[in-house]
């Protein structure tokens, strides 16, 4: 890769990175790969800080005298691979630095993410009571068709959506779950009103993957983005399955930390 760029502190505009940016013959690389380098390598150097805002499509291609078809190449690679992030209607930012997540027992989310002063944001998109799937019985160790409580919710901090997770749990252990849970947003304050002081992970298993569109979505990025995925088990006291979580975290968001 080019990584020409000084390290420096950008401009308001982020424009002035691209002072005096010179392409290099097509047979060395595409257009769109030198756009990539060069805004990676601004990144790097941090001339485009973690959140900043890279100037809008039209005039940036102006600048580079470039198509916008070019420019967006360059941009959506980045994007796929975690350095950028696109918000609908705004435009594009440098995605902020990864967050710490401590994975421990009975420990709120907001507890364990280690966010270096970030807010931490809850928003719930689906509560609701169902019948047990194949899946969900199993981990659940449940009858097929057994009432279970269904939650997802999309984490954010400092409102950049960095994980989107859906829970399962034994509606028959847990039959004031919606009221309870309505008060704060908190499954431990769920599991606390019926009698669950005391909770333990009894298996947590971390694959890799690519954003579907729903995610990306939520998620603010472009389809196909690598991702983790997350899925894990919670037990009680006495071993019983109390909690069946899967998530999706953009690969970039955050660092487990066991």
């Amino acid at each position: 890769m080019n990584r020409s760029v000084r390290a420096q502190t950008g401009s308001a505009d982020g424009i002035s990175g691209f002072d005096g940016l010179v392409f290099r013959p097509r047979r060395d690389a595409p257009i769109w790969q030198q756009i990539y380098d060069h805004v990676l390598s601004l990144i790097d150097s941090g001339w485009l800080q973690p959140g900043s805002q890279l100037p809008g499509e039209v005039h940036l291609a102006e600048k580079l005298g470039v198509t916008r078809i070019t420019l967006r190449r360059a941009l959506q690679q980045l994007q796929q691979e975690g350095h950028l992030t696109s918000r609908k209607g705004v435009g594009v930012f440098v995605r902020n630095l990864p967050s710490a997540l401590v994975v421990r027992d009975g420990s709120r989310f907001a507890e364990s993410l280690r966010a270096d002063g970030k807010s931490v944001t809850t928003r719930t998109t689906v509560l609701e009571q169902e019948f047990a799937d194949a899946a969900a019985a199993e981990q659940l160790r449940l009858e097929i068709g057994a009432p279970v409580v269904r939650l997802r919710r999309l984490r954010a901090a400092d409102g950049q959506p960095i994980y989107i997770s859906t829970k399962v749990f034994p509606a028959a252990l847990l039959p004031d779950f919606a009221t309870v849970y309505s008060r704060r947003q908190s499954v431990t304050d769920v599991f606390v009103a019926h009698s669950i002081q005391k909770y333990r992970r009894a298996e947590t298993r971390i694959s890799g993957g690519f954003a579907t569109p729903d995610e990306a979505s939520l998620l603010a990025l472009t389809p196909g983005t690598p991702v983790f995925r997350t899925s894990s088990i919670n037990t009680d006291a006495a071993g019983n399955r109390i909690e069946w979580a899967r998530g999706c975290w953009l690969l970039t968001s955050v660092d487990f930390v066991f």
